[in-house]
């Protein structure tokens, strides 16, 4: 598995490895030849590269990835921005540099900034996961230079980067791409400084699962890829479930389309949208592969205060719900919300105006939990503010403990979507690594619901629904970032790539 820790666990798993696995030096030397081996990868024949290396441990990974880059005839200078190593090990790595590959930033500055100017790659392996506050002056100094050089390697944190909270100094160093060692770093998910980090990669050093006795979160990747339901060669369209998908209006019509052939696409054997008689109308001729049932409507388009009646007739037949997907914020969307969360003994899925109808009655969740029936809510940082109580700069400073905490008191199945997709429920907490700012655009939401609502239909557990709903979403985006910038990433794009 793979874990998001903070700075203290972290430790705590460092500490427990060098007492029962490898030692900190075993794995210091790991850390420096996984993160040489990677940035080999990424050099070109005249690569110069500069590690600039701290007194720490995260300088002695510096100084075993210049080693390694030397011993491959790369071009390499190291300089010491806090002056020579501290720690035992970090000393024992040290020692084993040719002297004229080492340079100190505060007794040569103007060599340093020659090596940083002619340099094409620069790593920083100053404060790791050390840092907090601000950084000294010398040091910003430093980082404005490093920032010039073409590609940037982050080994674990980048500096100026609190490995904990996600706060930074502005004079932080500004990778292209970050290495993390053994498990992912908190404050690395944070909103915060998504943005500085581009991309992210973790290194395996070493450190073994049972080391990790507390933890904030598991990242997904194998979770989401064993939840994915299997296809039986005897199988009917009975097999795979019955979807309900209520969603759609006038105005959001493209989101009943979207949530519904995203739902089919993943596999849901039967599905049917009820909408809005008019989104109907629309929609008949274009999606052919999902059966109808037309809502009464109001005059502009919306759910008519009636539609529950409707409703009861087929939702003891289905296997999941979706809800909430362009219906409107409306006094009848909450009616007919409620009466799906109080009377649906299937697994449901809310989202959008299916969430903000309830916020005003959100302990209607506790009630359906109470009675041992399963939800997931997929709701971004304002839907979730609006139905816990949390301004959005309070969710997002730690994402990880409002989907928890929200999870924990209401008993729904949380997937608090954004970068880096928190998902909560049943004790535990995942974060998912995949997807890309190509998500960042109307109709990805509705994309996802549908995901997740045909893999709950095809009898995945809530959690695991979410968890793989999330990945696959994902995935699919970065896909196709592959073959063309996000920008030019549409939500349907994101239906056709779920293969």
């Amino acid at each position: 598995m793979k874990f998001v820790v903070t700075n203290h666990q972290m430790k705590a798993a460092e500490s427990l490895c060098d007492k029962n696995r490898i030692s900190y030096s075993e794995m210091m030397r790991n850390a420096g030849n996984a993160a040489a081996k990677r940035i080999l990868e990424i050099c070109c024949a005249k690569t110069h590269a500069v590690i600039l290396c701290g007194s720490g441990n995260n300088g002695g990974d510096g100084f075993v990835i210049a080693r390694k880059l030397l011993e491959n005839g790369v071009d390499t200078k190291v300089i010491l921005a806090k002056g020579e190593p501290k720690t035992d090990i970090s000393r024992e790595y040290f020692s084993l540099l040719p002297e004229e590959t080492v340079l100190d930033f505060n007794s040569q500055k103007e060599l340093c900034k020659a090596a940083l100017e002619t340099a094409n790659i620069a790593v920083d392996c100053i404060f790791g996961t050390g840092f907090h506050g601000l950084l000294p002056e010398n040091i910003s100094h430093l980082m404005q230079m490093a920032n010039k050089v073409p590609f940037k390697v982050a080994v674990d944190v980048p500096s100026g980067v609190n490995s904990d909270t996600g706060e930074f100094d502005e004079n932080c160093f500004r990778p292209d791409l970050t290495l993390v060692i053994a498990a992912m770093k908190k404050g690395l998910i944070s909103p915060r400084c998504v943005d500085i980090l581009q991309k992210t990669e973790l290194l395996d050093i070493g450190i073994t699962d049972d080391c990790y006795e507390e933890y904030e979160a598991e990242i997904s990747d194998e979770t989401a890829i064993n939840a994915f339901p299997k296809r039986r060669p005897s199988a009917n369209k009975g097999t795979y479930g019955r979807l309900l998908n209520i969603s759609g209006s006038l105005c959001y019509s493209g989101a009943a389309a979207m949530s519904t052939k995203a739902a089919l696409k993943t596999g849901t054997g039967l599905c049917t949208l009820a909408a809005p008689v008019c989104v109907v109308k629309i929609l008949a001729s274009a999606i052919h592969e999902t059966t109808y049932l037309p809502l009464p409507e109001t005059e502009d388009g919306f759910v008519d205060r009636n539609c529950s009646e409707k409703i009861a007739e087929i939702l003891p037949k289905m296997n999941a719900v979706a809800i909430g997907c362009g219906l409107g914020n409306s006094k009848n969307t909450q009616i007919l919300t409620e009466y799906v969360i109080k009377n649906a003994e299937c697994p449901i899925i809310i989202d959008a105006d299916g969430i903000n109808s309830i916020a005003g009655n959100i302990n209607v969740l506790k009630e359906r939990t109470s009675a041992g029936r399963k939800t997931v809510i997929t709701p971004h940082p304002l839907e979730f503010s609006r139905i816990s109580g949390l301004s959005v700069s309070e969710i997002q400073s730690d994402r990880i403990k409002a989907a928890r905490s929200f999870s924990e008191e209401y008993g729904a199945v949380v997937l608090l979507k954004g970068a880096f997709t928190v998902i909560a429920g049943e004790g535990k907490v995942f974060v998912n690594p995949t997807g890309n700012a190509a998500l960042a655009k109307g109709g990805s939401g509705d994309v996802l619901t549908g995901i997740t609502a045909s893999l709950l239909a095809q009898g995945a557990e809530p959690l695991s629904a979410a968890v793989c709903g999330a990945y696959i979403h994902g995935r699919a985006a970065d896909r196709l970032t592959e073959k063309m910038p996000p920008y030019a990433v549409l939500a349907t794009d994101i239906i056709n790539a779920l293969y």
